[in-house]
């Protein structure tokens, strides 16, 4: 199994939430929320310029893994 889609979602009900949408090749979906408060859009940017191209591809079932790789760079 690998993710094949990484979405970043803002929704506003009030204030700007933000939530990270991952696809695997088997149709299953989890999400993520990823809302920093005052910092929404840049969280945004972040996510959507270096975090999803870097999921893309991966085993969602290794989470040790794709942590250690985002956290290490």
């Amino acid at each position: 199994m690998k993710i094949v889609d990484a979405k970043v979602v803002v929704t506003s009900p009030g204030r700007n939430f933000v939530t990270l949408k991952l696809t695997t090749d088997e149709g299953l979906t989890g999400l993520g929320d990823a809302t920093l408060n005052g910092r929404e859009l840049a969280v945004v940017s972040y996510l959507t310029d270096h975090v999803a191209p870097l999921l893309t591809g991966l085993d969602p079932h290794r989470i040790e893994d794709t942590w250690q790789s985002l956290y290490r760079g």
